[in-house]
């Protein structure tokens, strides 16, 4: 339902927030969607794993350690929460013409399940049987060390399978291989501030070009 006095686009657009561990997607993603809100538009922030049954189970396998799950598993696990996810958030959100902004999402599954030996070209039709492609993915680039290092800082509990260094050594050179024409690197090394100039300079491109076309 379109609230009142809100801005909105035909269609909504969708802008998804990808990157290693510690990138800092997390809170530029929170921090854009609250920048268009004060600009007037309808923004969504949404995550994933989200918070429904699927997302919880995803959550638990993340602390508990991934070996008590086989990859295919994991994947389906992922799909089936993104299925839920499209279902009652993305698409009612983009049908009234808002703007997603979704830390992770299937490009995530592409490059995470990827590295665990599922082909990142199945995995990527998989998710396009049914989930919206972005309209934008903005891919928070920085080295390994560096967002583990981020990590450790931020915490005292030790680091599960998804923060180990040779695992997202290979999620990197995934991520880093992605062909897709929405994407756009952003300098995840630079100051918070920097990141956000980043991202909303990327984003009014985007928001630029719909109102061209309309």
């Amino acid at each position: 339902m379109t609230v009142p006095n809100l801005k909105t686009i035909a269609g909504g657009r969708l802008i998804a927030f990808e990157g290693i561990d510690g990138a800092g997607k997390t809170t530029q993603a929170r921090r854009a969607v609250e920048a268009l809100q004060q600009e007037g538009y309808d923004a969504v922030l949404l995550r994933e794993p989200t918070d429904g049954p699927h997302g919880r189970r995803l959550r638990e396998i993340m602390v508990a350690g991934r070996d008590q799950v086989d990859p295919m598993e994991e994947l389906r696990l992922f799909l089936d929460d993104r299925r839920d996810d499209v279902e009652r958030n993305i698409r009612p959100a983009l049908d009234r013409g808002a703007i997603v902004c979704i830390d992770r999402y299937y490009i995530s599954s592409i490059a995470y399940q990827g590295a665990l030996g599922i082909d990142p070209v199945f995995i990527r039709r998989e998710n396009e049987s049914f989930a919206p492609v972005p309209d934008l993915i903005l891919y928070f680039r920085l080295p390994v060390q560096q967002g583990l290092g981020r990590i450790a800082a931020s915490r005292t509990t030790g680091q599960n399978l998804f923060e180990r260094a040779d695992y997202q050594e290979r999620v990197r050179a995934i991520f880093e291989s992605l062909d897709f024409d929405c994407l756009v690197p952003v300098d995840a090394s630079a100051t918070p501030d920097e990141v956000h100039e980043q991202v909303m300079r990327a984003i009014r491109g985007v928001l630029y070009r719909s109102v061209q076309k309309s």
